[in-house]
């Protein structure tokens, strides 16, 4: 009942209430940050306060890159993983750590700025190893495939690829009897054990990657900046100034789902929760604002060319202008769809989105300082960090509010957001014109440019690899023997052949049975043509491949046609011409009636002791 009413069963199945954006989950990317001194802290029982000042320390070593940079779909965010028991193909438990899972949509840039982020910590930080995946695997050994071992596949790479002082490091490849996968436990006490010249990867695997993440984090801000001009209501603009990852949710709800389903949600609401209201319904043109909103630039084009129907609260006939003001077309439009988008993520409560409302862009709205400094332990392990943590400092109260109540429903969290969020400045937000979009415009030349640089790292791999490979050749060669060892093994695999062709054959191939009856010629014995070999070396003639040179090829006597007269069986009654009338007949009924030749190859005809299905003929 619910799939006719336009319930997505799938989103539902999926834990999303089945909102728009449920058909790309599997992109993610999952993050993991381990700690040379966790087992230690949690051997005495204090691994969660070990490992909050150590977030804290990760934050302020990338506070600025952290603050700098808007996420596509979901914001980065550490949490206190306490790791698992011991693992069946290890017997290790995995030690507590820092983790982190984002989805990333079709932002496929938040990938490579969480490996940025994460070199940039390990090579601030000696004591940090890193780990980061995503649905296709090692993030790293997939960019850097061209440059990596060739025994390194997806399925003998995983938990090798770590990023440990700035730079990546490869596990070697197993011995015997050591089984190719490893657990994430094993992996971390090989790496540590082992000297850094020992796994760090080659020069041309840090290329690639170093390549990859030329230009950041300037790149990857700049494509995460593009402001354009929004008309919204008071209330909505001062939510998606206070947060700008809001735009996030927003577009990750659009299109909207049918009617019916959103009136069956908003009567779910509590009386309380109804008169959230985040259209222009009841607002006159004085609480309607123009304001530069954020975006990335892969939301604002997905923006730009979404065609979708909205609700019919959110069209231009019941959209408000601000007073004095003429904007355009795009401007109204890109308010009402922002708008019409965090609605539909509060009508289905949408607890992914909680963890927006926990990064504010002011930090007024952060904690005056981290509770967790009244815990004794903590305060013991920030005090004895690298650099000593403070409780005021930003840091420490961002790492506190960022994995601070995430389960919190987001209609309750959206609600006090609406309460609490400070009232800015709507004129230090206005702008006269959008950010130029001369970026969404990619001419042929260059997008021919970028393949052919792309096919010239092929093409230097294929060289590369097929150098290595004629090398190979050459060295095999050389090491199978002497010139006269080739040819003694050619000579013999001649004599093979030639005594496989002498056989009689059937459906069913070679009839090993009758190769003495049949007249046929053996195949000559090892001491034979051992003799014949060491012949054709004292003459120096040419070699006889087929061990076909006794039969007289090159003549014409009598008793050579004698003995190609009885091989084909010409003793026997009727000619030779006969025969391949048969032979004719039989091919025939064959391609007539395909499913009788298999019962007709039993009983057929001989002539002369061959038999007509003989494949050699």
């Amino acid at each position: 009942a619910d799939a006719f009413d336009g319930v997505d069963l799938l989103g539902l199945a999926l834990g999303r209430g089945g909102g728009p954006g449920a058909t790309d989950l599997d992109e993610f990317v999952e993050l993991e940050i381990f700690f040379d001194g966790a087992e230690a802290a949690a051997a005495a029982g204090e691994a969660v306060p070990f490992l909050r000042a150590r977030m804290c320390e990760v934050f302020e070593v990338l506070w600025e890159d952290l603050g700098a940079y808007l996420w596509h779909r979901d914001r980065f965010c550490l949490e206190v993983d306490l790791g698992a028991a011991a693992e069946a193909s290890g017997g290790k438990a995995l030690e507590p750590h820092l983790a982190g899972h984002l989805r990333t949509g079709d932002g496929a840039e938040d990938e490579w700025y969480v490996v940025h982020l994460l070199r940039r910590l390990a090579a601030k930080r000696r004591d940090v190893v890193c780990r980061v995946v995503d649905a296709d695997g090692e993030v790293i050994l997939i960019e850097a495939a061209l440059e990596v071992p060739r025994w390194l596949t997806p399925d003998t790479a995983e938990n090798r690829v770590w990023l440990r002082g700035g730079a990546v490091h490869l596990l070697p490849k197993p011995r015997a009897p050591e089984p190719m996968r490893i657990s994430r436990a094993q992996a971390l006490q090989k790496l540590r054990a082992s000297a850094e010249s020992t796994t760090l990867a080659k020069q041309s695997v840090q290329a690639a990657i170093s390549q990859r993440l030329s230009g950041y984090p300037k790149s990857a801000v700049e494509s995460s900046r593009h402001r354009a001009r929004a008309v919204l209501p008071k209330r909505m603009a001062r939510l998606f100034l206070s947060f700008p990852q809001l735009v996030a949710v927003a577009a990750d709800h659009l299109p909207p789902p049918p009617a019916a389903e959103l009136q069956r949600l908003r009567r779910e609401l509590t009386p309380s929760e109804s008169e959230v209201s985040f259209d222009c319904s009841g607002a006159s043109g004085a609480d309607v604002v123009c304001v530069a909103v954020r975006f990335t630039r892969c939301q604002y084009a997905r923006m730009l060319g979404l065609r979708c129907q909205l609700p019919q609260r959110f069209t231009p006939k019941h959209w408000r202008c601000p007073p004095g003001m003429d904007p355009d077309e795009k401007a109204m439009r890109l308010g009402m769809m922002l708008c019409a988008g965090l609605e539909i993520a509060f009508l289905q409560g949408t607890r992914s989105a909680t963890a927006v409302l926990r990064w504010p862009a002011s930090e007024a709205m952060l904690p005056q300082e981290a509770p967790w400094f009244q815990d004794a332990a903590f305060a013991r392990h920030a005090s004895s960090a690298a650099s000593p943590v403070r409780a005021s400092a930003p840091a420490a109260r961002r790492a506190f509010l960022q994995q601070s109540a995430l389960d919190e429903p987001f209609r309750s969290a959206l609600a006090a957001a609406l309460r609490d969020a400070p009232e800015p400045d709507f004129a230090e937000h206005w702008r006269d014109s959008n950010d130029a979009e001369d970026w969404l415009e990619v001419s042929a030349e260059d997008l021919d440019r970028e393949m052919l640089a792309r096919q010239a790292e092929f093409d230097a791999f294929d060289k590369r690899r097929s150098s290595r490979a004629a090398a190979a050749s050459a060295g095999g060669g050389a090491a199978a023997g002497s010139p006269e060892e080739v040819q003694k093994e050619i000579a013999r695999l001649g004599a093979e052949l030639s005594g496989l062709l002498g056989r009689h054959s059937g459906v069913e191939g070679v009839d090993a049975a009758a190769v003495g009856a049949s007249g046929a010629r053996p195949a000559p014995s090892a001491k034979r043509g051992a003799e014949e070999e060491e012949e054709d070396e004292e003459s120096g003639s040419d070699l006889d491949v087929l061990g076909l040179e006794e039969e007289g090829l090159g003549g014409s006597s009598d008793s050579d046609d004698d003995d190609a007269d009885e091989q084909c069986g010409t003793d026997a009654p009727g000619s030779f011409r006969e025969y391949l009338g048969e032979l004719d007949e039989q091919l025939e009924g064959a391609l007539d009636d395909p499913m009788a030749s298999a019962d007709a190859a039993a009983a057929a005809p001989s002539a002369g002791g061959v038999r007509l299905t003989s494949n050699h003929i």
